[in-house]
């Protein structure tokens, strides 16, 4: 599978997998800022992706930002029609300020195959088909 990627500013970081084993691809922050406790901010990364047609890209914390850390990033979906700016929400749930550098890993996109599925109407839910 291909996916295409826009940078949509010079600076910006092209995503990349940061290890061979890994799952999700980096999402690097396109400027630096401070989040304040208590407060949720829009982090740009300047790049567009084209996740292909049967495909999802989930948007999660990077590996950096685990259980303890107070630095939380919203889950977002990508969905294959989605051509815009990938921008990561991402609240402070600490007590003290937190800066972000530019360039810095923020999240991670894992892209995952979906499948769609046979809808039907049922009167009764109880029996399995």
């Amino acid at each position: 599978m291909e996916i295409l990627i826009k940078r949509l500013y010079e600076n910006a970081t092209l995503p990349v997998y940061g290890r061979e084993a890994s799952s999700g691809i980096e999402l690097c922050a396109l400027t630096g800022v401070v989040i304040k406790p208590g407060m949720t901010v829009l982090v740009p990364t300047g790049i567009a992706m084209a996740v292909p047609v049967g495909y999802i890209g989930l948007v999660w914390g990077a590996p950096t930002m685990v259980v303890g850390n107070p630095i939380k990033v919203t889950t977002a979906i990508i969905e294959s029609r989605h051509r815009d700016e990938i921008v990561i929400e991402i609240s402070n749930t600490g007590t003290e300020s937190k800066k972000i550098s530019a360039g810095e890993v923020v999240a991670q996109l894992l892209v995952q195959q979906v499948h769609h599925a046979q809808l039907i109407e049922a009167e009764d839910l109880s029996s399995s088909h």
